[in-house]
């Protein structure tokens, strides 16, 4: 029997797809639903799938004959833990790579808003208020730590290079050198890495390991006056102690585009703070997006029809 592919994705145009009926013409059979779809109507489209593409819930893959999901995410937290992944026959792929120009390109026009004082003079425009600020500072020879060193990590002190920024990365364990990181720091020693930033930026999968992994006492052993970005995951931050650390001044500045709760509620303190810059979970969004996604998506069908590796496969 031909498998059956199932794509739920909306950003994908008519040039997308045609690709990928081109791609699977002759040994596969494919159904595109919106991704918005019923929880009803995309369960029965699941039960009769062999590779869906896009966001499911991992609990909808229950008793289905799924061997491939392709997500449209880097993130794959609803996965984690998940019985469908016991299956030996069953593979799970992100989207790392898809978003890591445009996360790094937002990173860093955050940066330049929060010490060029974009955010304030944009405020001022609207009330025709020629006003400078008392305080413009330069991103150049100042230092930045990357806490997780990925792709996306990897993009971001690519960059950060080229603006004369030295650069410190964290991840799990030291292992070989980075050619874009001037040190780089074990997991067990992410105090001492932050403590040396200006820029302390963070880039890291949510689970388990790291909830609330930035709490009073990560906050506390930041550098005064330092910056803080969060373009990974709202659950790896306590809010509240964010909030502290920026009203009492320890904290000079934040960057955010993920929170705790998204939407985030309007009663948030977060939205009043002059020396904070929110997006709504859209760093990773850009017009060149979804052709890199159809592109490691071909990729991806065309190993499961050869029984290659998968790219971005992710253990969960």
């Amino acid at each position: 029997m031909k498998p059956h592919v199932l794509v739920a994705v909306n950003g994908f145009t008519e040039q997308h797809m045609e690709r990928i009926r081109q791609a699977l013409s002759g040994w596969a059979s494919m159904e595109r639903i919106d991704e918005e779809t019923s929880e009803s109507v995309f369960r029965e489209k699941i039960s009769r799938s062999h590779i869906v593409v896009g966001w499911p819930k991992a609990e909808w893959l229950a008793g289905s004959p799924v061997r491939l999901v392709q997500l449209g995410s880097v993130g794959y937290d609803a996965f984690l833990g998940n019985k469908h992944q016991d299956d030996p026959s069953f593979t799970l792929c992100n989207a790392s790579g898809v978003m890591s120009v445009a996360v790094a390109e937002h990173l860093i026009a955050m940066m330049f808003a929060l010490t060029r004082r974009i955010s304030h003079h944009i405020r001022d425009m609207s009330k025709h208020s020629w006003s400078r600020q008392s305080e413009y500072e330069e991103v150049y020879g100042s230092t930045a730590c990357i806490v997780g060193v990925g792709g996306i990590g990897t993009e971001i002190a690519r960059r950060l290079r080229l603006l004369g920024v030295r650069t410190i990365g964290v991840r799990r364990e030291i292992g070989e050198s980075h050619p874009y990181m001037d040190e780089i720091y074990p997991s067990s020693r992410m105090k001492e890495a932050v403590a040396k930033a200006d820029h302390v930026i963070l880039i890291l999968p949510g689970n388990a390991q790291t909830e609330k992994l930035f709490d009073y006492k990560m906050f506390a052993s930041m550098k005064n006056g330092a910056y803080f970005y969060n373009l990974a995951r709202g659950s790896i931050v306590d809010e509240n102690v964010l909030h502290a650390a920026l009203i009492s001044g320890r904290l000079k500045g934040a960057g955010l585009d993920v929170f705790e709760v998204e939407p985030l509620p309007k009663e948030s303190p977060l939205w009043e703070m002059d020396n904070v810059i929110i997006t709504p979970h859209s760093g990773g969004r850009s017009v060149k997006e979804f052709d890199r996604f159809c592109h490691l998506l071909l990729n991806n069908l065309m190993n499961y029809r050869e029984g290659k590796p998968f790219l971005n496969q992710v253990n969960v």
